[in-house]
């Protein structure tokens, strides 16, 4: 099972319209120092838009780890060089804020990197992806462990008291 992220496409959608509103304002404008700055900003919004849309999904994982996609790029981790998942809530500017930050190891040189992502490049609430990454991490490590102790072991989380029947201790029919 895999889940993935991504900015969501209204807003996506809406930052094309806001840089094309933007481009056209520039142009109608008489002068030269609004007229560079509108440019600026409609060119920027056009490039966040565009780089929202082509990095889909923006974060994905599965049992196996992680994969962010960005300008250079995807950039995959498994999960035994993700060191920590974390969600940080605070106040900004006076609004509640939350983010999501892992901290990962690369494997070519093992230098330590901290992925920061918000709420508009994930497209859900940080906190719920948060949780959703240390489920994947806990199956993984799971996995490992039970791969490790021989290929008898169940991996599922299934209650196995009485095999029998498949219910739950101490309840009745």
């Amino acid at each position: 099972m895999s889940d993935s992220w991504a900015p969501p496409w209204p807003a996506l959608v809406l930052g094309a319209a806001g840089a094309l509103g933007l481009g056209a304002w520039s142009l109608a404008a008489t002068d030269p120092p609004g007229r560079l700055l509108t440019g600026l900003a409609a060119l920027a919004l056009l490039l966040s838009a565009a780089f929202g849309a082509f990095a889909r999904p923006r974060l994905r994982a599965d049992d196996d780890g992680l994969a962010l996609r960005g300008i250079a790029g995807r950039h995959t981790w498994s999960w035994a060089r993700v060191d920590a998942v974390r969600a940080v809530r605070m106040r900004r500017m006076g609004l509640p804020a939350a983010y999501l930050e892992v901290e990962v190891r690369d494997e070519a040189d093992g230098n330590e990197r901290l992925l920061v992502l918000g709420r508009l490049e994930l497209g859900t609430d940080p906190v719920e992806v948060a949780d959703a990454l240390q489920d994947h991490r806990a199956r993984a490590g799971r996995r490992l462990s039970g791969e490790r102790q021989g290929p008898h072991r169940d991996q599922h989380d299934e209650d196995h008291d009485d095999p029998a029947d498949g219910e739950e201790p101490g309840r009745g029919a």
